[in-house]
Formats: C-alpha cells, structure tokens, sequence
C-alpha cells in the first residue's frame, strides 16, 4: 500500500515538473522584452518585440547611437565614433531617433519639390501603419535600428546594413518595416540614419572640413555592425550592404572608398548606380558653392576655419532653411582637401572602376522597367503622351548636360553629338503617335541612366566576383498599390520595394484583403532571393527553382522579373545594343566633339574645316555600320 502511494507521489512530482517547465517556457515566449543585449565600450540596452497576429514576432532595438552627435563643433567633421556614447544601467531602445535634418517637401515647392514616385509611395507605406508616425527631426541623429529574428541558431544570422534613399537631401531610416524580411528569411536587418544635404556634404574644399559626412557616418555605422553585431546573434564577417536610390549609389561608393574595405562582404545596389551621370561633385564645380554659403550667412570667405566658427554659430534650421537650397548636395572628390587623412573618394567612380580600384565582392543590382515614368505626367490625366518636339527637346537637354564647354564655338560639333543620339532613337519608321514617342523617350532615358550603367558596373566587377543583374518588370496585380499609378506605365521608381520587403503581408487587418494573393507568393520568392544573397552570395542557392545565371561579358544576363515568370533576358528583352552605344560608342563622340570644339576654339584658320568635315563625315558612318551591324 505504501510503495503505491510512493510512486502516486513520485508521478505527481514529476508532472508538477513538466507543469513547471512548461510554464517556464510559456513566460519566456511571451516576455515583454527580448534579451539585454551589452554593447561594445557603450553600455546595455533592452528592444522591443514587434508582433503580428500575436504569435510571430522580431526583436527590435531603434534609437541606438553609433557615433557622438554631430553638434557645435562637431559640425561639418568626421563622426567621432572613437569615444562612443555610455550610459549607466540599462538604455531603453524603444524609441525610434528623429531623422536628421531636412526640409519636408511639396509637392508644389518649386525649390525642393516631391516626386509623383515618391509622394505615392510614401503614402502606401503610411497606409500600413496603424498610426502614421510624427515626422520629427534632429541635428542629433546619428543613430540605427537593429531588427532580430526571435529565434536562437547555433551559427551567425547574416546582417542586411540599410543606406536609406533620398537623393542625399532626405529620408529616414524608419519609414521602411523589415518585419517580413526578418521574420520569414531569418536576417538581422539594420537600418542607418546619415547626415544629409548641408550638413551632410558641405565642404569647404580643404582641410577645414573636407566634406563627405553623410558616407563617413555610413562608414562608422559599418565600424559598429562589426563591433557589435555578434551579441545580437550575427556574423560579423556576413554583412551585405543594401541601399536602394541614393543608397545605392552609397552602395557603389563603398565599393571605392578604402575606408569601408572590410566591414562588408556583398553589396545590394537597388535603383541606383555610382556610374549615373553626376553621382558626385568635384571641387572645381564646388568653389561657387562655398562662396555661395559664406556670402547667405554673412561670414567671412577666408579663412575657412573663420568661416567654419561662422557657420557653427548658425541656429541648425536657419542654416537647413536657407543653406539647403544653395546647391545640389551629394558627395565629392576629395582628393588633396586634407594633408592629414586620405580621400574618401579619390576620383571619378568611372575611372577608379575602370582603374580596377574597388573591393571585389559580389554584388546583386538593377532596376525597374519604368523608373521615370511618373515624371512625364503632366496633367495628372494618367494618359500623357508626348510630342514629337517635347521628345527632341528633352533629349537634347539630357546630351547637353553631358557636354561641358567653354566656348560658343562648339556649338555646331553639340548639333552632331546630338544628331548621333538622335539617329539610334528616332522611330523607325516615322511616327507622330505620342504614345509610340513617350515609350521612345522612356525606352532612351532608362537605356541611358539605368541599364548602360549597371552594364557597365556589372563588366568591372564580373572580372574579379560574382554579379547578378536584375531588371524588375512586375507590377503588382493588387489595386491598393497601383493607386495613382496610370495603365501604361509599368514598374516606376521605389515600387520593387513592395516586394523585397514583403507589404503585401503589413497592411493593416481591414486592408489584409485588398492585396492579391499572387503580389503575397511573388513577394515571398523576391524576398529569399534576396535573402539568399545575404547568407550565400548566391540568390537562388535555396528555396527557389529559378535559374539566375552570373553575368559574364560573353553572357551579359540580366534576370527579367515580370508577371509571367522569372528568367533570363535575351536579346529581345533587354536591348544589349543601346548599352553598348551608351558605354562605348557615345563616349568617343562627345571625348571627339568636345575636343574638336577646343582645337577650333584654339584655331580658327580655315585649314581646321576640312579635318573637322572628315571627322564628322566618318562619326556618321561608323555608327551607320554600329548600327547595321
């Protein structure tokens, strides 16, 4: 009797253990908080976690800071991220930081004004968020964002650094939600906020302030991921840099700068190409900028110190206000600005990649079908074509930026640049259709800023690591994302971004079912692609039946995303020839136009005419037999 009502006593002892050990379990799946996580040389902090429909759910820490504020004197230097920010006891990361200084645009502020792309877009990511969050802004916003799966793994997550857009005057690190990416591909996910516009790229063109801050606070945010990544369950040595627009372009200038080699292994390089027209100043171009600043402020030109001590007493929104509209703010070559510490960009992006001066990793980059199209409404109709004359004069404007002359002279060889672009575009045969020749001028636009350059970037750096090219062609089949946009255009600039980070799965509940179930599925398989290239260099290393083949210059492919399937362009889809005109054949006209100008300019003896007619003569007919070709 007593051995029976031992083991009673036994069994109920142990499934008061199980009871036990499972309540324990139960207290750690809904804890409040996720781990404390200890920072390198700052301090501990406690995040978040962020829920959807109560059971799935990412760690988040918002509001870290990376570097010192970059006030009073501090202004217009290097981040001090050598002596980070402490703090005793524990910091609460709940708070997102306000974005750095900016204006907030109009759409009808002529100065600054908001793009059709950009307006709609923000407006659908608004829509997915329970309560729109208050626009607030800092000189004191040095600070990231880390987002972590809330699962444990016995090896290293790879790390996604994210370099908002924004065209360097503004944007913020907390308009995009990485909840999807997080949780369904397992990444950690940051998020960098960096100085933009005047406070981001004002140079004094010397050692006084060499410029160059917005990349430098990149950079040091990338020195932070490596120091601390580790206790957040990453690997320090799996870091993809991943920017979309001017992140992009960021992306690309990592790939050149000395000072980022290193601190990442891939680069994701969305909608925006280092190789673009006008990526970067230069100093000659900047000297009237700089007496442009002194001259706004009342303060003395020289010496430049003075001018700085000037500009550092200036109230933060005066000198937003007033110093912003002053130039066209991105980053410079800053070669021999400073005898103290090297450039961080130390020339043209095209040369330092023709040079082969760039770290080789592999890359994944492109861009959508229709990037611009939004800009050519011009009544808000949603049908606008364009006439014949709108189409020559919009050309002709976008080569004449490309031709940079000093002396009225030129202005005929200009006529023969322009009549060559005009000769590889002109419909064929003739057309006054205004549909035929807005598709024309898109067909030129996008061949010239987008597909050439990342053609070009992609034959750099194919020679020495892997590159996957992409053209995004799909557009969502869900009428909430396409409000606003008209029938005819396809993909415009920042709507590939609904996929890559999965909206089509954060809209609020009442709005759950106006996405298509087909945007859900394709978001999906864009997501671990991507997140592919995070944890294997390779998009379609896992989970994907889909082939994406590296680009080799003998098989230039680009992997063609649109509503049918996913494959591999041929030379039906994608025009390799227009690429070949815009990064070969076009240079040596305008090097050859240009030249002539000055060689007339220099001498204006008759005996010049006959050369420059042969000139012109053979330009013709060697791009006939391009063309014929």
């Amino acid at each position: 009797m007593m051995s029976k009502f031992k083991k009673r006593i036994q069994l109920i002892a142990k499934m008061l253990q199980i009871v036990l050990l499972l309540l324990q379990t139960t207290l750690t799946l809904t804890a409040r908080e996720p781990k404390q996580v200890t920072l390198v040389n700052q301090g501990t902090i406690t995040g978040m976690y962020i829920t959807r429909f109560r059971t799935k759910r990412i760690a988040a820490y918002v509001g870290i800071p990376y570097a010192q504020p970059p006030v009073d004197f501090r202004r217009f230097t290097a981040p001090d991220h050598a002596d980070l920010p402490q703090w005793e006891g524990v910091r609460n990361a709940t708070i997102y930081a306000p974005d750095c200084m900016q204006s907030d645009p109009k759409k009808e502020d002529v100065q600054n004004p908001l793009r059709k792309h950009d307006e709609l877009f923000a407006k659908l990511l608004e829509a997915q968020m329970e309560e729109p969050r208050k626009k607030e802004y800092s000189e004191d916003c040095l600070y990231l964002n880390v987002y972590v799966p809330d699962d444990l793994r016995v090896e290293g997550y790879p790390t996604l650094v994210w370099f908002h857009g924004g065209d360097f005057v503004r944007g913020s690190p907390n308009n995009i939600n990485p909840f999807q990416l997080v949780l369904k591909q397992k990444v950690i996910f940051v998020s960098v906020a960096y100085r933009l516009n005047i406070f981001g790229f004002f140079s004094t063109l010397d050692n006084a302030a060499p410029g160059n801050y917005g990349l430098l606070d990149q950079i040091a945010s990338l020195n932070w991921v490596k120091n601390n990544i580790a206790s957040f369950g990453g690997d320090p040595d799996n870091v993809c840099i991943f920017g979309h627009d001017a992140g992009a372009v960021s992306v690309g200038l990592h790939l050149l700068s000395a000072y980022s080699a290193g601190l990442f292994q891939k680069a994701i390089a969305m909608s925006g190409n280092v190789l673009s027209p006008e990526t970067v100043n230069i100093a000659r171009k900047e000297i009237i900028t700089v007496d442009k600043v002194a001259n706004a402020f009342s303060c003395f030109r020289t010496p430049t110190d003075q001018l700085l001590d000037c500009l550092r007493r200036v109230n933060y929104q005066a000198l937003l206000d007033i110093g912003e509209p002053l130039a066209e703010w991105k980053p410079i070559i800053d070669t021999g600005f400073s005898n103290v510490s090297g450039p961080v960009i130390p020339d043209l992006p095209s040369k330092m990649f023709k040079d082969d001066i760039f770290t080789p990793v592999p890359v994944l980059t492109g861009y959508t079908n229709m990037e611009d199209a939004l800009l050519l409404e011009k009544d808000g109709s949603g049908d606008s074509g364009v006439s014949q004359r709108e189409f020559d004069v919009m050309r002709e404007e976008i080569i004449l930026a490309d031709i940079t002359v000093d002396n009225s002279s030129c202005f005929t060889n200009q006529h023969h640049i322009q009549d060559a672009v005009a000769f590889f575009y002109k419909p064929i045969p003739p057309t006054t259709n205004e549909t035929v020749l807005r598709k024309l001028f898109l067909d030129f636009y996008t061949d010239k800023v987008h597909g050439a350059t990342t053609y070009q970037l992609a034959k750099h750096i194919s020679k020495h690591a892997p590159v996957y090219l992409y053209r995004f062609d799909l557009k969502p089949f869900s009428d909430i994302a396409n409000e606003g946009i008209p029938d005819w255009i396809g993909v415009p600039h920042n709507f590939d971004l609904i996929f890559t980070f999965g909206l089509p799965y954060s809209a609020l509940p009442e709005d759950f079912s106006k996405w298509d179930y087909r945007d859900k599925s394709i978001s999906e398989i864009v997501m671990k692609m991507w997140s592919n290239f995070a944890w294997y260099s390779n998009p379609t290393n896992s989970g994907v039946i889909i082939e994406w083949d590296a680009f080799e210059t003998e098989r230039p492919g680009y992997l063609i995303i649109n509503r049918q399937n996913f494959t591999m362009s041929t030379p039906e889809t994608v025009n390799y020839k227009a690429f070949e005109f815009w990064t070969d054949f076009y240079p040596k006209v305008v090097e050859i136009g240009t030249k002539c100008c000055k060689e007339t300019a220099e001498d204006n003896g008759s005996e010049q005419m006959l050369p420059t007619r042969m000139l012109h003569s053979l330009l013709y007919l060697y791009l006939i037999l391009v063309l014929l070709s």
